[in-house]
């Protein structure tokens, strides 16, 4: 796991594209882009940041080498920096790592790599974890007599340093203070993201009633033809309606034909012949609205006849593709999860059943 933070005053620039793009050239840097990697953005800080979670199993089975990760990530990052003119960071940030020696060269890491991890942390535990990843081992102190966290020091390769001799933001009071700023940022964020969905949510309601209240007022038109709210009622009911001097989509002229839904009600399609009528393909005699559909891709709720009960069945059918010759079949709505079923397949008796042909469309 490793974050990267970038200055507040390149927030700005900081737009998804150029996040990810910094973090794919950060990875081919590191020598790790020839893994699986996903890259997370935060904007839950005033520096904005990112996380990028890899494999450290490579794409040929090899273990990616974490050695000098340190010195290679300084180097990385000052590249990119300079090759994008992003802001370098104030104080301690200018200091030349790559020149110094123990244990200033262990503090400043320490600094380093607490400032890029900070910005993530919410609680004490959030900081050891992340810090743990770098290995640096964290240290809280007591209160002996009340038991409360007061102080905290950090270690790497044998050298500790209480935090404040890190820097004096990273004392144990000002590091509770980041937390709970972390906290309440991350509050403020969500709580602001959830009174923007609300109002999308009501802005898309309100333009939907008032969509269907100017679609109530007026009779629906097709292909140039006016419904009366009879056949409006009969087509949006699920029947179907045979219509009259219908223009052609080309322009070419006009025709005639039955008009009805599919079974979400959001397309209209038309046929030579009474939809409603029984056509006979393969093992299925259905109405030819229902051929029709599946042949055009969607999946229907067919009304076949069922032979041998006296009755009609409602198998959902499809096509996988549309070359397939023979159609699938499912006693349940295969658009909806599998937990919500709908019917079930109707019992059949024992018969001898008689070979019809009949036609096919």
């Amino acid at each position: 796991h490793i974050p990267i933070a970038f200055s507040p005053e390149d927030k700005e620039r900081m737009s998804d594209e150029f996040m990810i793009r910094l973090a794919k050239e950060y990875m081919q840097e590191m020598g790790g882009n020839n893994t699986q990697y996903i890259i997370v953005r935060h904007d839950d800080t005033d520096n904005p940041h990112l996380h990028i979670v890899y494999n450290r199993i490579n794409n040929d089975l090899k273990l990616i080498s974490v050695n000098n990760d340190y010195k290679r990530n300084i180097k990385v990052c000052k590249k990119l920096k300079d090759k994008y003119n992003l802001t370098y960071g104030k104080g301690k940030d200018k200091v030349k790592r790559e020149k110094l020696d123990n244990p200033d060269k262990v503090k400043y890491y320490i600094h380093d790599v607490i400032k890029s991890v900070l910005p993530t942390c919410k609680n004490p535990a959030d900081l050891r974890f992340a810090l743990k990843k770098f290995g640096i081992e964290i240290e809280y102190k007591r209160n002996r007599a009340t038991g409360d966290l007061e102080g905290v020091s950090f270690r790497y390769n044998n050298i500790a340093f209480k935090g404040s001799q890190i820097d004096r933001k990273f004392s144990f009071g000002n590091l509770k203070k980041e937390f709970e700023n972390n906290i309440e940022e991350a509050k403020q964020q969500r709580q602001e993201a959830e009174l923007k969905a609300k109002q999308e949510a009501e802005e898309k309601a309100r333009k939907e009633a008032e969509a269907k209240a100017q679609t109530s007022k007026r009779n629906i038109v097709l292909r140039g033809v006016e419904l009366t709210p009879e056949q409006g009622e009969i087509l949006m009911g699920g029947g179907s309606v045979f219509l009259e001097a219908l223009n052609k989509s080309d322009g070419s002229g006009q025709f005639s034909a039955y008009a009805f839904l599919n079974d979400e009600k959001n397309r209209v399609i038309f046929s030579k012949n009474n939809p409603d009528e029984f056509v006979k393909y393969g093992k299925y005699e259905m109405r030819i609205r229902d051929k029709i559909l599946i042949e055009n891709g969607y999946i229907t709720k067919a009304k076949v006849k069922w032979y041998g009960y006296g009755n009609h069945a409602y198998p959902y059918l499809w096509k996988a593709d549309k070359s397939d010759p023979d159609y699938q079949e499912s006693w349940d709505d295969p658009r909806l999860p599998k937990t919500q079923k709908t019917e079930k397949k109707p019992e059949t008796p024992t018969i001898i059943r008689k070979k019809n042909r009949g036609r096919e469309m």
